[in-house]
């Protein structure tokens, strides 16, 4: 045999009948840089006899009465990534191409094949390339045409969702925005008029409520507003910006103050308002803001002094079997649920977590530079 032993391809021969392995090991042989380790007449065999050789290269009969070579073709693609499988077949059946292709074949041959296409196969599947028998290969590629048919129609219909949740979203805030505030002009009316004696703390809440509810549907809003990736936002100002409509001062802040790419400012802003809102409401001081980079993505953070235990489901929303029951699991609030879905559309998250007995929420946001 030609060659040392660095520049051989050690080859696992799979198949259930003796004659065939036979035929298969003398093709092999007329290549002097390929070994022949060893032999396996079944599916469970052939996951053994791997283990024990470990191949370079495995010839898998796809049918066998012993066991599947799909099954073991699985097996040993998980178990073993860096050998390459080559499908051995009588049939070029659509059903039995895919299926060896998903488990993990990078070859296909059809029985009877000339010993230089085996050959060639068994050489291009050790170089990591794919190979598929002239037979073979009208079927793989129709399968390849329906797959590629199935995905652009995917990408349509969620294109569609998409657009229609955002219709969605605009006609709601649209259709709650006008009443809204046709309600709190009126209310504003009724207070200049009526005595301030006069139901003036009714109006008060009237008013609370409704800025608040204002406030929920800007929210709303910017989660149904499509994200241009080619934005870019100061992180020091649009926080700043935030923090300027707080109702009191946090205790320190620390801003970075540079560019970050791909991110909407008034995205960010908002995701700053209710995090630090959520700190002020129910956490306690000392409060702290940070702004930073973190590799290639972009973190925002606000930590409080509270007790607050975040669970798993938190980010969960409600849960309510229906309007006749009371609500037994509860998720986050409003400010929260805003904040995490604004998070999902810059293409980051939200998490809650506790870190040296402090209470921390942090939004990351992949950065597009």
């Amino acid at each position: 045999m030609v060659g040392t032993e660095d520049t051989l391809i050690r080859v696992l021969i799979v198949d259930d009948a003796a004659e065939s392995r036979d035929a298969l090991r003398r093709a092999l042989s007329f290549d002097a840089h390929i070994e022949v380790v060893g032999e396996a007449g079944s599916g469970p065999e052939a996951v053994a006899r791997a283990e024990d050789l470990h191949p370079d290269i495995v010839l898998m009969d796809v049918r066998m009465p012993g066991g599947d070579g799909v099954i073991a073709t699985r097996t040993i693609a998980l178990r073993h990534p860096d050998m390459h499988i080559v499908a051995l077949t009588a049939h070029d059946d659509a059903e039995t191409v895919r299926d060896m292709l998903v488990a993990g074949a990078t070859a296909f041959v059809v029985k009877g094949t000339s010993v230089d296409d085996l050959i060639s196969a068994v050489h291009a599947a050790r170089a990591g390339e794919g190979q598929l028998d002239e037979r073979v290969l009208p079927v793989a590629l129709d399968d390849l045409r329906r797959l590629l048919r199935d995905e652009r129609h995917r990408r349509n219909e969620v294109e569609r969702v998409a657009r229609m949740r955002e219709g969605f979203v605009h006609v709601l805030s649209h259709e709650l925005r006008t009443p809204l505030t046709i309600m709190i002009g009126a209310l504003r009316t009724v207070e200049q008029i009526l005595p301030r004696e006069d139901l003036s703390g009714l109006i008060d809440s009237a008013l609370t409520r409704g800025s608040e509810l204002a406030h929920l549907i800007e929210g709303l809003e910017l989660i149904g507003e499509p994200h241009r990736e080619t934005s870019t936002v100061n992180p020091k100002t649009a926080i700043a910006n935030a923090l300027e409509r707080m109702p009191e001062p946090v205790d320190e802040v620390v801003l970075a103050d540079d560019q970050w790419p791909g991110l909407s400012s008034r995205h960010l802003s908002r995701i700053a308002f209710e995090l630090i809102e959520n700190a002020l409401n129910h956490g306690e001081h000392p409060i702290e803001v940070r702004a930073f980079r973190n590799g290639n993505e972009a973190v925002l953070e606000v930590i409080d002094a509270g007790s607050f235990e975040p669970d798993a489901g938190l980010l969960r929303p409600f849960v309510q079997s229906d309007m006749s029951t009371t609500r037994e699991v509860s998720g986050m609030g409003l400010g929260l649920f805003v904040a995490s879905r604004l998070c999902e559309a810059l293409g980051g998250r939200l998490e809650l977590a506790r870190a040296d007995d402090r209470t921390v929420a942090r939004a990351t946001f992949p950065l597009s530079d």
